[in-house]
């Protein structure tokens, strides 16, 4: 597959689910990318997610040609099942870090057993580098990962089986633009950190528990305009101490905003549990967030928008707002308190106090939902309010159009505006 943006050739990269194209602006004056695909046998005009972009496409002399803004991040997906979808990262130009403590890793490829990152440190992987590192932060302040470099743990790099990163008992932590493809477990995990800043960056998964960040025991974070395609979670919020007693803090004050989410076979779309080993997971918003595919999951608790409290925590005003669902298989709401297989302590926890506000459903099935508290004890799902919910088009406003199952749960409430 050749890819010219703007006139200029572009390197294809290729992992076991995607290509894609890592590309910048010259100059901040370039505000569009005139993309020429030559497709290697695609015969039908691919359909381009995300849909709410709006972006079409034309054949002419057997290439595909699109328009599309800077900064922006698409999927071409060809209608051809051989051929691996086409991921396009569009930036506006980059910036170096400059300073005394910035590791700088030019244009080249890279293999290390770890790469340390201390206080007040900034790593910056230049476009065009490829580093096959596990990546470590912990007991630090103020640290930096950044540029349009790759972060690979592919192949021969994955066979100490690690995760792709490891954010412990850390605070001021900005990581932008970096991609990450191929993680044994969790790829960007953060545990008990706090002051998190994750910038249009972009991971891909393949491997089961793949997820894309994981904020465990974190506070003051915010994810936005970043890319997941994950073979689990695309988004996971947790209290656990699998890594350590720092995951067990309450999590509060997460923002997540304006990405875009494919979540593969296992897991969820954006999902809040199933570990909640905290008192409180609460004041977490998700905002223009378009979920492009929901795949099948396979162990009937996948969902595009999930709640899944397996342990003591409250887990309340958390809010969803402006998400679009283009392609969900199994649930498109799911909120259970429940005893699971990750569950470690005895008292169950609750849901409630949570917003749902102009999530539509634009393309693929209409999936069913489940709201479930816990028996025998008081450990409900209340108080959820679904305000501008539509399917196809069509304004959702009652449990039975919902196509809800809901049991164990009060105050459940369907509001539709003009």
């Amino acid at each position: 597959m050749n890819i010219r943006i703007n006139g200029h050739p572009c390197v294809v990269h290729q992992n076991p689910i995607a290509r894609y194209v890592i590309y910048s602006a010259a100059m901040l004056s370039e505000k569009e990318a005139l993309v020429e695909i030559e497709p290697d046998g695609a015969k039908a005009t691919p359909t381009i997610r995300p849909l709410s972009l709006g972006v079409q496409s034309t054949i002419k002399n057997g290439r595909i040609n699109l328009t599309a803004k800077i900064p922006c991040k698409l999927s071409v997906e060809f209608s051809e099942k051989e051929i691996l979808p086409l991921f396009l990262f569009l930036y506006e130009p980059e910036v170096k870090p400059t300073g005394e403590n910035v590791r700088y890793f030019a244009p080249g490829e890279y293999a290390m057993d770890k790469l340390v990152v201390s206080s007040n440190e900034t790593i910056y992987l230049a476009e065009g580098a490829v580093v096959h590192a596990h990546l470590q932060v912990v007991d630090a302040e103020n640290v930096t990962i950044c540029g349009r470099g790759i972060l690979d743990l592919e192949g021969d790099y994955s066979t100490k089986r690690r995760r792709m990163t490891h954010f412990y008992n850390s605070k001021g932590i900005t990581v932008r633009d970096v991609t990450f493809t191929g993680s044994h477990g969790w790829c960007c995990a953060f545990w008990g950190c706090e002051s998190i800043l994750m910038d249009s960056v972009n991971v891909m998964t393949w491997m089961m528990c793949g997820d894309g960040v994981d904020l465990v025991g974190c506070h003051d974070a915010e994810v936005r305009n970043c890319f997941f395609r994950t073979a689990d979670d695309c988004v996971a919020i947790k209290a656990t101490d699998y890594c350590g007693e720092a995951g067990l803090r309450n999590v509060y004050n997460i923002n997540i905003h304006h990405c875009v989410c494919w979540n593969a076979q296992p897991g969820n779309g954006i999902e809040i549990g199933f570990e909640t080993r905290c008192d409180e997971i609460c004041d977490v918003t998700f905002s223009d967030i378009d979920l492009i595919h929901c795949e099948h999951e396979g162990w009937q608790s996948g969902g595009a928008i999930t709640i899944h409290n397996g342990d003591r925590a409250r887990i309340y005003r958390i809010v969803y707002r402006d998400i679009r669902v283009e392609d969900a298989v199994d649930k498109l709401f799911d909120f259970k308190v429940l005893c699971s297989n990750y569950s470690r302590d005895e008292q169950r926890g609750c849901v409630e106090d949570v917003l749902l506000e102009n999530i539509s459903v634009d393309d693929g099935a209409f999936p069913p939902s489940i709201l479930s508290g816990y028996a025998p004890d008081d450990s409900l799902v209340q108080r959820i309010r679904f305000k501008n919910v539509t399917v196809h088009g069509e304004p959702i406003q009652s449990v039975l159009q919902c196509r809800m199952v809901a049991e164990r749960t009060k105050q459940i409430e369907f509001e539709v505006t003009e």
